[in-house]
């Protein structure tokens, strides 16, 4: 008695044809390479800013790999080394400027004591406290900070990035920018500095009314005229350029190798704090996270440089106008001012509509804020400027 086949000759051919298919394709996806410099496929970030994921995972060149939802120990291990070195250069940040500022400062003082001496037989007794009063009334503490700042921030920033093998020159190579996008992140930072100025105020007023003062640093320019030009040096040439290189640099870069949105977002909070006062950090973390967008959307420091030593310069301006009582030059600076800054609400609507801030995908959010949290060096450096910045507030409120 014979049997009727399971499949007809061309069943079978049919499911031979569709086997075979499926093993082609199976040998596609296997032979897929992930991009290197978008892992996690994540299609709002921004394809020429992201660093080579292969320093954390090597083996995301061979084919097939795929990245898992939830990072390994190996992988979680290399990712707390990127973010303990950012954090381990801004507490050295935070304990060589104030070192080097100190030991200037006292070098100064020794140099004045042995100058001093040399023209008279016999110092005052309090010939210390004259000779810091004398220094802090003229322009060389000032010069002093300047140094510490500069010379700190440069250094580390360069340290760091030769640490984590990011080269200088990449950090300048311009995409898309020209003097229209320029203006108009100009416009942007001025209205945020315009918003962010009116919520200091209200802060202020806030802690005033529960009892409390807020710490704010006096950087009034003085009426001596090398105190005016070294801090207008400072604040429009040396802090932008020197502290863009430190945080969009070094550390956005290195806190950007798993996801853009938390590097640029982690950035501006370290900037903020770096201020060590809570009206400066309102601005210093609103403009951070512009700052950390454009150098970000340009792969590029050169947009966030520009911005802030525009932004810098409007406030350097209205400082000097102010101690001046130059109140004609004040009202046409206000004048430009909040008109720069209507023109930069519509730029930013504009940006909001047509741009768009990198998201993060449940992988970057397995490795981004999670692994922060468990790298004690960047744990480390926050609360350190936290507590100097409460300390402050404590001893002012006293």
């Amino acid at each position: 008695m014979n049997e009727e086949p399971i499949f007809t000759p061309e069943q079978f051919r049919a499911q031979a044809v569709e086997l075979s298919q499926a093993v082609a394709e199976l040998h596609r996806r296997d032979s897929q390479r992930i991009d290197p410099h978008d892992p996690f496929e994540n299609e709002t970030e921004f394809h020429d800013y992201q660093s080579d994921y292969a320093e954390i995972v090597p083996q995301i060149r061979i084919p097939g790999c795929r990245i898992p939802l939830r990072a390994n120990s190996r992988e979680k291990s290399r990712i707390r080394r990127f973010y303990n070195i950012v954090g381990g250069f801004m507490l050295l940040h935070l304990i060589c400027s104030n070192v080097i500022a100190v030991g200037l400062e006292w070098l100064i003082l020794a140099l004045l004591r042995m100058s001093d001496s040399a023209m008279t037989a016999q110092l005052p007794t309090n010939y210390t406290e004259l000779a810091i009063d004398y220094m802090e009334n003229s322009s060389t503490i000032l010069a002093l900070n300047i140094l510490a700042m500069g010379v700190t921030s440069t250094a580390l920033a360069l340290l760091g990035l030769r640490m984590t093998k990011i080269s200088v020159p990449s950090l300048f190579r311009t995409k898309k920018f020209d003097g229209i996008t320029a203006f108009s992140y100009i416009t942007i930072i001025i209205l945020l500095q315009c918003v962010c100025g009116y919520a200091a105020v209200g802060l202020r007023e806030l802690f005033d009314g529960v009892g409390v003062t807020l710490y704010e640093p006096d950087i009034s320019m003085g009426q001596d005229l090398k105190t005016t030009i070294l801090s207008l040096i400072y604040g429009v040439i040396v802090a932008p350029f020197t502290e863009e290189l430190l945080m969009r640099g070094f550390v956005q870069k290195n806190l950007s190798r798993v996801s853009q949105r938390f590097g640029i977002v982690m950035t501006a909070f370290l900037f903020g704090l770096w201020h060590e006062n809570v009206a400066q950090f309102v601005l210093a973390f609103v403009g951070g996270l512009f700052f950390g967008y454009i150098a970000a959307k340009h792969d590029s420091l050169m947009p966030s440089m520009i911005c802030h030593m525009a932004v810098n310069l409007v406030a350097e301006i209205g400082s000097l106008f102010e101690e001046r009582g130059w109140e004609t030059a004040m009202t046409v600076l206000d004048c430009i001012y909040f008109g720069l800054a209507l023109v930069g609400l519509v730029m930013l609507i504009r940006l909001l509509i047509v741009e768009r801030f990198p998201r993060t995908t449940p992988h970057q959010a397995e490795r981004g804020l999670r692994q922060a949290f468990a790298s004690p060096l960047l744990m480390a450096v926050c609360a350190s400027h936290i507590a100097v910045m409460v300390a402050l507030i404590v001893q002012k409120t006293k």
